[in-house]
């Protein structure tokens, strides 16, 4: 499966406000070397050249801040050089915070339902400059959290990333066996947010 993109949606997403911390794309580069090797950040780096967005992972830098373009884009060209499903893309976003310190900080700091949400809304605002997470709904008895993602509507393979992300900090938080499903989506019609169902 690829995600298509065409020079259209490229051009929009490159004129795009928003910035990301240098750190979210080393988490991009530490899950290529660790499932292809060097190998594949040199694949990568090309298909981001034919993308026209061409950066090297080795030259970034975690503190600084960089176009949100970067980060969608470089998700569709790992999805691209890897040949990634669905499944294989959220599963890339499962990755993520088990490889950032600063997610297993806060999520094993923070066990509550609740606080482990909250504190991922705070720490999404910390890493990027659009988008605003929100926590709906939270609820231990019925083990289930439901949250808005507003203003982050760059490209579809984000949002499989994402699910795979929010429940992965869940487990990270001491939840066990967290499914999350995207029931609301921009690209499927909704006018202002994306939706994420978890359960567990």
């Amino acid at each position: 499966m690829h995600y298509e993109v065409n020079k259209e949606t490229i051009n929009a997403m490159m004129s795009s406000p928003g910035e990301v911390k240098g750190r979210v794309l080393k988490d991009d580069e530490l899950f290529v070397l660790e499932k292809g090797g060097r190998e594949k950040i040199d694949q990568i780096e090309r298909e981001l050249d034919m993308l026209a967005c061409p950066f090297l992972y080795e030259e970034i830098k975690s503190e600084k801040y960089y176009p949100w373009a970067r980060r969608a884009l470089s998700l569709i060209a790992i999805s691209r050089v890897f040949s990634m499903s669905k499944k294989e893309v959220e599963e890339m976003g499962r990755a993520a915070p088990k490889n950032s310190f600063l997610v297993n900080l806060f999520t094993k700091r923070f066990l509550t339902v609740e606080k482990i949400f909250k504190k991922a809304s705070k720490a999404w605002r910390k890493d990027h400059t659009v988008g605003r997470l929100e926590v709906v709904e939270t609820d231990s008895d019925a083990k289930r959290a439901v949250l808005r993602l507003y203003n982050l509507n760059f490209h579809p393979v984000f949002c499989d990333y994402l699910c795979g992300y929010f429940a992965a900090i869940a487990e990270n938080g001491g939840l066990e066996k967290v499914s999350c499903e995207e029931v609301k989506c921009y690209f499927k019609g909704e006018s202002f947010f994306h939706e994420f169902l978890l359960k567990w």
